[in-house]
């Protein structure tokens, strides 16, 4: 490691050992040893992860100092900044929506329950629905020693061990036992400082027979130049519960973006996860790892990719089916253009006799610069799982434009219609006010391409 580099760490470090003096104990050991395992991978020069674009996350600074001071409301954002959250599915008027969280650069200024998450919710059940800064539930819930970290260890590549030492707020939601929340809760992560590594932790915790949905959005202010902006999602699905997150990032060239997400489902629980990108960025890389361990447990994860410009993306999803009689499929489609470069991966490992899964992965090419490729991957322990996958990648066929066009469109309304038809994939178990925000971004992102 350079002598710059060096300085810069302990730069950064110093300035989280002041930061870190409000955190219990137990979770400022858990960054203590994050920061020793990151100086370690450092020192031997080990990539960013295992998959995606390397690049050196020592360029954005994740100890800047944004002073933006609380909202009474969403609404009292710039114009700007609401612009940009309805871009993500966000809504500053918080309609049809049960709580609301926005952090912009590494300050939380709003959160919390909605008028419509106070009626629907708090009347039947008291503190029955949570949501707060991530930060601030560390320092009020000592159960959480139990489960942060716990999905996704802090020794798992570079980027986990330098997002659990550096990270600054981001969303905890606890949904109570028997509560079943109807209306989406929404999250913007908005990123304004150039050169930020925005650090966040989302954490969810469904106990048995609740059920929630989470829009998080993640977005830029036009004046960011270049950020990372990187998560750790740790989801606890309780028995006969149900958890639907749906992540939807617009960014722009020289972003990089490194969510991480691992999810445990317990008897009878369902899990749903819908990722879209709808913009070009230097690199994204995703792969969502959830557990099946439950009994008669469920598991269903898409993607919905536009690979712009030059964008390296790498995009997967894992499934391990540990529980009886457990399903799951894996669902990806990416609208590849210009000179992108998409890679489709998904990974199921079955365990037990009993259990069924399908990856479904498909590329269609829009340029003769993009470049694209599937890896679907199938492992099983017991012959009688029963494990499945198809992959395709090709171009619109000619003819196909041309019958469209002779309906009365141009090329490119052809082409779009095309694009639309290819990503309209059914999201079974959403509310239709969810269904109808991804109709809406999908629908535009496809005209813009075109």
């Amino acid at each position: 490691m350079d002598p710059e580099k060096r300085a810069l760490l302990r730069e950064i470090n110093q300035f989280f050992e002041e930061y870190d003096k409000r955190f219990p104990e137990w979770y400022r050991r858990l960054r203590e040893k994050a920061r020793k395992i990151y100086w370690e991978y450092e020192e031997k020069g080990l990539p960013v992860g295992r998959y995606g674009l390397d690049f050196d996350l020592t360029q954005f600074y994740p100890h800047l100092v944004t002073p933006h001071p609380p909202l009474r409301s969403l609404r009292d954002l710039d114009e700007v900044g609401r612009r940009m959250m309805e871009r993500v599915g966000n809504r500053p008027d918080e309609e049809a929506r049960a709580a609301s969280h926005l952090q912009h650069d590494t300050v939380t200024r709003y959160a919390g329950l909605t008028e419509l998450g106070r009626e629907q919710v708090l009347l039947m059940h008291p503190r029955g629905l949570v949501v707060e800064d991530f930060d601030e539930a560390i320092c009020k819930y000592p159960w959480l020693e139990k489960y942060v970290g716990r999905i996704l260890p802090v020794n798992l590549d570079k980027y986990t061990a330098w997002n659990t030492a550096y990270s600054r707020g981001g969303i905890f939601v606890w949904v109570k036992r028997g509560v079943s929340v109807k209306w989406p809760l929404q999250s913007c992560f908005y990123l304004e400082r150039t050169r930020l590594g925005q650090l966040v932790r989302i954490f969810i915790y469904a106990e048995p027979h609740s059920e929630v949905h989470l829009i998080s959005g993640c977005v830029f202010n036009p004046g960011c130049e270049t950020a990372l902006h990187g998560c750790i999602t740790e989801v606890y699905v309780g028995r006969e519960a149900e958890v639907t997150l749906t992540m939807i990032h617009h960014f722009k060239p020289r972003f990089h973006i490194r969510p991480k997400v691992g999810v445990i489902v317990d008897d009878g629980g369902i899990y749903r996860s819908n990722y879209i990108l709808t913009s070009p960025v230097e690199s994204a890389q995703l792969y969502p790892t959830v557990i099946l361990r439950g009994s008669g447990s469920r598991a269903s994860m898409r993607s919905l990719l536009f690979g712009l410009g030059s964008s390296d993306l790498d995009i997967g999803s894992a499934i391990m089916f540990t529980g009886s009689g457990s399903r799951g499929e894996v669902i990806s489609r990416a609208v590849v253009a210009e000179a992108a470069r998409v890679k489709l991966r998904g990974a199921l490992k079955a365990y037990r006799p009993d259990v069924r899964g399908h990856i479904d992965c498909r590329a269609l090419l829009l340029s003769r610069r993009a470049r694209a490729h599937a890896y679907p991957n199938l492992k099983s322990m017991s012959p009688g799982a029963r494990l499945t996958h198809e992959a395709a990648i090709g171009r619109i066929e000619e003819e196909h434009i041309l019958y469209l066009m002779s309906r009365g469109l141009d090329r490119d309304e052809a082409t779009s219609m095309i694009v639309r038809g290819f990503l309209d994939i059914e999201i079974p178990g959403l509310p239709d006010v969810l269904k109808m925000e991804i109709g809406r971004l999908i629908k535009a992102t496809a005209e813009k391409v075109m």
